[in-house]
């Protein structure tokens, strides 16, 4: 018995794995949408969820992560409450990714997992720059969806659709 408490003692002990806290006054989750007559950007600071890093072996991390859409603010309210009409919020209030598995090539990672969005999940490959500093981590991707990938009808201004891709882009800061 003593052997058995003893390996699991040391088996934690040695373990590698934090879960980081998001720090929500430096992250944020940013779209940005194109129309002919214009572009515009929208922007989170409320990411929600859990992010356990694993500092000796990332491949090994987990990450689920959640926005309200409700949340997101492109400083022009009209725009926003239009958005909001659009993607349902009163039926899908989130967005979220939880990862599946992480590889590395060389310096550069690629975060696989299902994103969630108007009631669709499909998988996604985020690419993914990783920076450890001292007690930070600081997570960086910008990556494109196609809002008729997730059943989004696209709206329109003077007869013409916004486009159908939009960039994301999130800049992530946790503390250990």
């Amino acid at each position: 018995m003593r052997k058995i408490f003893l390996i699991l003692f040391l088996q934690f002990s040695f373990a590698q794995s934090f879960e980081i806290k998001i720090d929500s006054d430096q992250s944020y989750l940013s779209y940005y949408g194109n129309h002919p007559a214009h572009q515009w950007v929208g922007t989170s600071n409320q990411i929600l969820g859990t992010f356990l890093f694993d500092q000796a072996n990332p491949e090994l991390s987990k990450v689920d992560l959640s926005v309200p859409v409700f949340s997101i603010d492109s400083k022009n309210s009209n725009r926003d409450s239009n958005m909001l009409d659009v993607i349902e919020d009163y039926f899908y209030p989130i967005v979220s990714f939880t990862s599946s598995r992480i590889e590395k090539k060389d310096n550069h990672y690629r975060v696989v997992g299902n994103l969630f969005f108007h009631g669709v999940t499909k998988e996604v490959s985020l690419p993914v720059d990783l920076l450890i500093e001292d007690d930070r981590v600081i997570v960086k991707s910008n990556f494109e969806i196609r809002l008729s990938d997730y059943q989004i009808k696209r709206p329109s201004l003077l007869a013409i659709r916004i486009n159908n891709v939009i960039t994301i882009e999130f800049y992530l800061v946790g503390k250990f």
